[in-house]
This record gives structure tokens, C-alpha cells and sequence, in this order.
């Protein structure tokens, strides 16, 4: 038997590792009893640990090294050598060590649930600053000289650097901070039914009319509600989404429940022959967030995706139905300083993402400690959004990521909305987009997709995607001016 063969065999014992964890995470999130979760925990870490030896096992390693040096495909080198990065980044890791994080994130992730509903920062805090001092720990075992803080950073966009960050965020700002305080100078009120009372049940019935309409089938999905939306990713026949519902605010499961179906398109449109390989799921970040962010707001927030359903839409809210066409679209892109990112329109939302890009960095390069972020967190509120943050659940607690030490994410969701406004520009140069909207054709446009991103899997990082498909380096432009575009318009400036 081939080393390539052997390492198959290995990854298809990883990828039942894989599923099952998955399958208790989305349990945890969704269904399962509370008060399983210290147990299920620590079987998590348990099944972790088993997953966890397999892959740093010294055989393990050498048959990845052996099969390198034999005849592969483009396609088999790049799983080989993701996969090899994997391991070596963790081979060093105490496997005690490893148990002991994996059991610390699900733990903390369940105590951040409860310190949010609670509104009590510090629940959370000791658990946060545990997370951070083992993330720094569990990364000093890597044979990276880079800095922590920059190896978080590659983990999710391949490349990336705070340098490459900072230029990023300081063009964002210096284009559209004056636009933004020009839309919201305007005074535009904001249409009343954005706040208006829409039953849970209501709400519900709306995300199943638009999962078909989305082409997103309940025989390869599920949809259940969670206290944070996500998108889990089990096979290439299994991508499930979750929902949270808000009765004062029924934009907000529409557009998640959007944005994650960007996500579980994703996945369930790679190459199947990639089924159970590191590259079916190794996209970057910032890839997987274009698709999310394509369909929630370049495809989901548009006159010619609602055209042919608002009169149907109309029959479900009981609250939408004096609202005309036009008072929909604009409330649904309505531009106002907002305290939760998840709900941010998509003008200001960058400035939430820059706000978090900013704290994790001093928190991990030491100049701003745990004790501290509420405060940082509300000074930087009031100066990007001036806003005055009075409670922990709208400010520090409203996330679910660090309670996951998904340190260095939350970048990467930026740098998807460009990446989205690239790839769409794209698209549109293929076919008539507007068109296969109000033509209810989602399925051109999943196929589009498939064709030049989906299929791809983890083969290509998002520089190379972004030159193969658009035919340019990556740049913020159609993403900046494509916002400036479509609000001067909605706005009339």
C-alpha cells in the first residue's frame, strides 16, 4: 500500500472523530439538556484526545512525509501538506495539555451563555483570560517565530498579517467613516416595522418559505435555534444552520438565517471526491465569509431578490402587511449606529469588526488586559459609533467567539465582505444577476458559484481564488465603492 493510501485510511478515522464532536457541539448548541454540559464536555475532550494522538502519532507524521515523495496530484500535494502543517503545528502539544483546552472552550462557551443571559462580564472573565493564556501557551509549542497574535491571524486567512490588516482597515475607514456620517446625518427615520412585535411562530413560517427560494433543502440541511446563529458543516450531504429570533426585531433570523446558508452552500457544493479530506473544510476564513456575506447582503438585501415574493412575504408577517415595496427594501438596509454586530447594517459593520480587531491585538500583545476590555470595549464603541454601551450583553458578552478562543476570526469577516464584492462583480460579468432573481433562478447562481469557487474546497487561498476567478490582485475598491454606490442611491445623496 501506497503512504498516500495509508494517510486515506488515517484521515477517514480522523474524519469519524470529526463528525462525532461535531454532532455533540451542534447538540450542546441546540437541543441537548443544560445541565449535560460539564459531562459532555469532558467526553468531547476525551474523544479530542483519541483524535488528537492519532494525528501527532510519529507514524502518522512520517507516512504524510513518505507520501510527499511520491507521484500525487495538484489536489492530493495540497491535502498532503495542509495536513502535514495541521499536525506540526500541535505535534509538541502535551496531549493533557490538549485535553485540557478542548474541555476549557466547551466548558467556557457554556459559561459565556449563561454570563451573557445574565448580563455578568465577570462569569466570563476568568475563563477568558484562561483561554488567552493557553492559546499562548498551546501556540509556544509551534516552531513559528512569529508573534502569537500574527500565527492566530494565519490560522484563519492564510497570509495575513496585522500589517496587512491595519493598510485594510485604514482605507475602510478613510472612505467610508465621512460617507457613513453623511448617511446618518441625513435623519432618515427608520421604518416602523423594523420594530415591530413578530411572533417567534411567524418568523419561523418566513425562514421555511425561504429556504427553497434560497435552493436550501431540508434533505441535505436543518435549521434549529440557537442562543447564537452558525452553520455546521458534517458532510457533503449534511450542512445545518441555526437561527436566533428576536420578536422586536424579525430582520435579524431573515438575515442570519441567510448568511448561514451562504455558509452551509459552501460546503455542501465542494467537489464530494474531497469527502472526509482536510480540503473539503480547509477554506479561509475569509473565503468562507464572501459567501455569507455575498448572499445576506449583495444577493439577500436586494429590490430583485424580494420582487417576486414580498406579496407572499406580505401574507406571513402580519406586521408587513401595510408596508409597500419600497418602505421594505430601504428598512431593510436601513443605516443607523447599532450596539450588536450580528444585527449592524452593512455601512457600519466594519467598524464593529475593527473595534474587535483592535482589542484582541492588545490583548494579546499585553497593553490591555482582561480587567480592562469592558472599558476599552465602550470607549472604542463611543468613539467609532458613539454610541454608550450600558450593558456587558450588548457589548463585551455579545459574541460567542472568544468563549471558543477563536482568536484572530473576527478580521476575517471584513475581509470577506471585499473578497464578496469581488466575486460578485465577477458574477455579474458572467450573467445578468438581477435577472436570475427576478426570475426566481437561485440555482444559476448556486451553479455559478460551484463552478468558479465552491468546488475548490481548500485548494486555493483567497489571494489566488480571488486572481483566478477575477482576473486582479485583491483590493478593497469594489467593496468600498460598491457600499458608497447603492447607499447614495437608497439614501438620494
Amino acid at each position: 500500500m501506497s503512504a498516500y493510501e495509508t494517510y486515506r485510511q488515517l484521515r477517514t478515522k480522523i474524519a469519524a472523530y470529526n463528525l462525532a464532536l461535531a454532532t455533540l457541539h451542534w447538540d450542546g448548541a441546540t437541543v441537548a439538556p443544560k445541565k449535560g454540559a460539564s459531562y459532555r464536555a469532558q467526553m468531547m475532550g476525551i474523544l479530542s484526545g483519541e483524535m488528537f494522538s492519532i494525528m501527532i502519532d510519529e507514524q502518522t507524521i512520517q507516512t504524510m512525509k513518505d507520501a510527499l515523495n511520491e507521484e500525487l496530484t495538484d489536489v492530493q500535494r495540497k491535502e498532503i501538506k495542509q495536513s502535514l502543517k495541521n499536525v506540526l503545528d500541535v505535534v509538541n502539544v502535551p496531549k493533557d495539555k490538549y485535553i485540557e483546552f478542548v474541555s476549557l472552550q466547551s466548558e467556557a462557551e457554556h459559561i459565556w451563555e449563561e454570563a451573557k443571559s445574565k448580563n455578568e462580564y465577570s462569569l466570563f472573565k476568568p475563563y477568558l483570560a484562561k483561554l488567552i493564556e493557553m492559546v499562548k501557551e498551546i501556540v509556544s509549542y509551534r516552531e513559528s517565530t512569529l508573534p502569537v497574535y500574527e500565527q492566530l491571524l494565519d490560522d484563519f486567512e492564510e497570509g495575513m498579517r496585522s500589517v496587512d490588516y491595519d493598510a485594510f482597515f485604514d482605507e475602510v475607514r478613510s472612505k467610508l467613516v465621512p460617507f457613513i456620517q453623511k448617511v446618518l446625518s441625513s435623519n432618515r427615520p427608520a421604518p416602523a416595522f423594523l420594530s415591530a412585535t413578530v411572533s417567534e411562530d411567524e418568523q419561523k413560517k418566513l425562514i421555511d418559505y425561504l429556504a427553497p427560494v434560497l435552493d436550501y433543502s431540508l434533505e441535505t440541511g436543518a435549521i434549529a435555534k440557537s442562543v447564537h446563529p452558525f452553520s455546521s458543516h458534517f458532510s457533503a450531504y449534511d450542512n445545518r444552520v441555526t437561527v436566533r429570533y428576536l420578536t422586536n426585531q424579525m430582520t435579524s433570523s431573515i438575515f442570519a438565517f441567510i448568511h448561514e446558508v451562504g455558509h452551509a452552500t459552501y460546503n455542501g457544493q465542494v467537489n464530494p471526491e474531497f469527502e472526509g479530506m482536510t480540503i473539503a473544510q480547509s477554506m479561509t476564513y475569509g473565503l468562507h465569509e464572501s459567501q455569507s456575506r455575498l448572499l445576506e447582503n449583495l444577493i439577500g438585501k436586494t429590490r430583485a431578490f424580494w420582487q417576486p415574493h414580498y406579496t407572499h412575504v406580505q401574507s406571513i408577517i402580519s406586521a408587513l402587511k401595510d408596508v409597500s415595496f419600497d418602505e421594505f427594501i430601504f428598512g431593510i438596509n436601513y443605516v443607523e449606529q447599532s450596539f450588536i454586530r450580528v444585527e449592524a447594517d452593512e455601512l457600519t459593520y466594519p467598524l464593529h469588526i475593527m473595534l474587535r480587531y483592535e482589542l484582541e491585538k492588545a490583548l494579546f500583545d499585553g497593553s490591555l488586559s482582561v480587567d480592562d476590555l469592558p472599558s476599552a470595549w465602550n470607549e472604542k464603541f463611543k468613539a467609532y459609533l458613539n454610541l454608550d454601551v450600558t450593558s456587558d450583553d450588548h457589548g463585551v458578552l455579545q459574541d460567542v467567539h472568544w468563549s471558543g478562543a477563536a482568536f484572530g476570526y473576527f478580521p476575517t469577516y471584513a475581509l470577506g465582505s471585499a473578497y464578496g464584492a469581488m466575486f460578485f462583480e465577477a458574477m455579474n460579468a458572467s450573467f445578468n444577476v438581477e435577472e436570475a432573481l427576478l426570475n426566481q433562478d437561485f440555482k444559476q447562481i448556486k451553479a455559478w458559484l460551484k463552478e468558479n469557487i465552491h468546488q475548490y474546497g481548500g485548494l486555493y487561498n483567497g489571494k489566488d481564488l480571488i486572481q483566478r476567478v477575477c482576473g486582479e490582485s485583491f483590493s478593497a475598491s469594489a467593496y468600498v465603492n460598491g457600499l458608497i454606490e447603492k447607499y447614495s442611491k437608497l439614501y438620494s445623496l
